[in-house]
């Protein structure tokens, strides 16, 4: 016995061979191990041409049929070479045991593995697709969508069934297959004028998306593509463990996953849409994480169903997401754990506790609006000026110059200017300029692996670069402010600073588009830690000692019950030893608490620069993204690496665990001066 039966009960297989010996003219034993896997294969398409029961629990449109359509008849004669009456035969003989045939997902599946090369040899033909993707729901979801049957004598109402099935060509792309050409259906209700589809329904009168709340098994990712959820996964996982960029996912997916054997049985005219393009990654894996994220939060997510792109369609979500993230919004915001705080028991019973978190910036960044500190998006990543300062590209390049700029250039017409304009150009192409510039850039590892464009123009030649009469004077001119400067290129934001636990989980994030002040610092502390519950009891940063002065200068409070150590490598080796003001402020000998009974240090205070190590690797990856995507990018990969590290720090038995946000966040009570 063949040992694709393992699937079979016994029971079954003793019905299987009574029935074969009724066929056996036609088909063996295996045939007929084959044509009830291929029913199985094919119910979505068999139940679509039927008519679904009236009430929302009927199953009508699961009964067996007393014939199959001709489409089908012709597919399943051919997958296993019989003609069209043997096929009328076998069809009465096994419908029955083969339509009521139960089996779980992974032995469909295996069913699919063994029989695919059916599908491809003779699917298309008949209209019939491996995978034919339909709405999960035959009736209309609206409650207040409903019919009165006209052969029903009781004032009974039942949901309106969907009709109308309009069906069109796709690709899936699989993890198992390959890329596989596929068929999505939409259903249409006329009471209410609303079309659903595979994964989600649209509304006509508000033209809305709104995605089912059900077990996905692939996503409809852009107009005329779908990924499955395996794909998905393993996209975000080398992303989240070794920076690969979508262009090498998509490289890696072509050249290792899609299937050659499979893509030499496909028509011609698939060739291109067999393809996975770097967009349908990034498309796929936005719409992946947003839809995660939306189950987890509890909600249901909602897209414009009309916009130029997807890219475009789920920039709103994008945003709505961005916001929820500011401030207290990753999910391990409230994280503590033995490595990140300190529990002490006093002499009167009570318990105190001690958080240690540590703050430092990394110079990765994007496209930004080029006036210091606009935090404005651009609507380009191309461009140079936000809507807002759009008139500044009118305006001369050169720092202290407000006249126009002439026509075709990026300055005004005094002869002075215009040779800094020179300089720039000669200087743009100069090879040693590329090297200048990639090694400050430190680029990690390039986007594509394999790219043939010229990096000269595509990464490097627009950058921002400031140039006086000397040459490229990015740092600060030894003359001060009297040398004529001109800035040309784009801005990019200058730093994303990062508030670490000392145990590694990031806490939160954000962008500083000017420069990382200390009043950046202060604002971006308040906004993670908004009460004085929040507020860790240790706030290590490397700048701690200038930002103490600021606040003892403005009389800021809120921080004087929260210790401000700079981290003890930068203070032993970047900090003056004469430093009165940092040493009585800063030192972080000063704290006992610090210490543990040994004389060791109690708290990791360079978990942030290892946290920038990690994070510095997208940097080839972020910096040509725009800015809804590159916020959404950097806090979903932080919250996917903070639940690994937690899972590591529970297998080492450090008791990682969470303060309740409402103890947390309970408003403080106002001071009585």
């Amino acid at each position: 016995m063949s040992s694709s039966s393992s699937a079979y009960s016994s029971s079954t297989l003793q019905s299987i061979l009574q029935i074969q010996a009724s066929i056996a003219k036609y088909l063996d034993f295996e045939g007929c191990l084959k044509f009830i896997e291929l029913i199985q294969l094919l119910k979505p398409t068999i139940c679509l041409s039927q008519q679904p029961g009236l009430a929302e629990s009927d199953a009508g449109e699961d009964k067996c049929p007393a014939r199959l359509r001709l489409n089908v008849h012709t597919f399943l004669a051919q997958s296993l070479s019989v003609d069209h009456e043997a096929m009328k035969i076998i069809w009465r003989a096994m419908a029955n045991i083969a339509w009521n045939f139960r089996v779980d997902e992974s032995c469909v599946h295996s069913f699919g593995q063994r029989h695919i090369q059916c599908f491809l040899d003779y699917g298309r033909q008949n209209g019939i697709a491996f995978y034919h993707l339909m709405p999960p729901v035959r009736h209309c979801l609206d409650p207040r969508c409903v019919i009165k049957p006209k052969t029903s004598k009781k004032d009974e109402l039942h949901r309106r069934p969907l009709k109308e099935a309009h069906s069109r060509s796709v690709t899936v792309f699989t993890q198992s297959f390959g890329p596989i050409p596929g068929i999505s259906t939409s259903m249409f209700c006329s009471g209410c004028q609303t079309r659903y589809y595979p994964n989600y329904w649209v509304d006509r009168a508000q033209s809305t998306r709104t995605f089912y709340r059900i077990h996905r098994t692939f996503l409809h990712v852009t107009e005329g593509i779908f990924m499955d959820i395996a794909t998905l996964e393993l996209f975000t996982t080398m992303m989240l463990t070794s920076w690969t960029s979508a262009s090498n996912c998509a490289r890696i997916y072509n050249e290792a996953i899609a299937s050659k054997s499979l893509s030499s049985s496909l028509p011609a005219a698939y060739s291109k849409s067999m393809v996975l393009e770097h967009n349908d990654v990034w498309n796929g894996l936005s719409l992946f994480w947003l839809l995660e994220d939306s189950e987890e939060e509890d909600e249901v997510l909602q897209i414009d169903h009309v916009a130029p792109s997807q890219a475009i369609r789920l920039r709103k979500a994008l945003k709505r997401r961005n916001l929820w993230m500011a401030g207290t919004g990753q999910e391990a915001w409230n994280h503590v754990c033995d490595l990140c705080c300190w529990y002490n028991d006093l002499p009167d019973g009570t318990q105190t506790f001690l958080r240690s978190v540590v703050t430092d910036g990394i110079t990765i960044g994007r496209p930004t609006c080029s006036i210091h500190d606009c935090d404005i998006p651009l609507d380009s990543v191309k461009h140079r000026f936000c809507p807002t300062h759009k008139d500044q590209n009118l305006i001369c390049a050169v720092t202290s110059c407000s006249a126009p700029i002439d026509e075709g250039y990026q300055t005004c017409s005094l002869k002075d200017h215009r040779a800094l304009e020179a300089y720039n150009d000669i200087h743009n192409k100069a090879m040693f300029q590329l090297k200048l510039r990639l090694a400050r850039l430190k680029t990690s590892q390039p986007t594509d692996a394999f790219s043939t464009d010229d990096g000269q123009s595509t990464i490097f030649g627009d950058e921002e670069v400031l140039i006086d009469a000397n040459g490229v004077c990015d740092e600060k001119s030894e003359k001060g402010n009297q040398t004529l400067r001109a800035r040309f290129g784009r801005r990019r934001t200058h730093n994303e600073e990062l508030c670490v636990a000392s145990c590694g989980v990031i806490l939160g994030r954000a962008t500083f588009y000017g420069s990382e002040a200390p009043n950046g610092v202060r604002t971006f502390w308040k906004t993670l830690f908004p009460t004085q519950k929040s507020l860790p009891g240790v706030l290590w940063h490397d700048n701690n000692c200038r930002i103490m002065l600021m606040l003892e200068k403005e009389k800021d409070t809120y921080f004087s019950h929260s210790a401000l150590p700079v981290d003890v490598f930068h203070f032993k080796c970047k900090h003056k030893a004469q430093d009165d003001k940092c040493n009585a402020n800063c030192n972080p000998a000063k704290w006992p608490e610090l210490m543990t009974p040994d004389g060791k240090w109690r708290f990791n205070s360079s978990a942030a620069e290892q946290a920038n190590a990690w994070l510095g690797g997208y940097q080839a990856i972020v910096r040509e993204m725009q800015a809804d995507r590159y916020e959404f990018f950097l806090d979903e990969l932080i919250k996917r690496r903070n639940r690994n590290i937690i899972k590591d720090l529970e297998k080492k038995g450090k008791n990682p665990h969470e303060i309740p946000r409402d103890f947390l966040l309970k408003p403080d009570t106002p001071r009585v001066d």
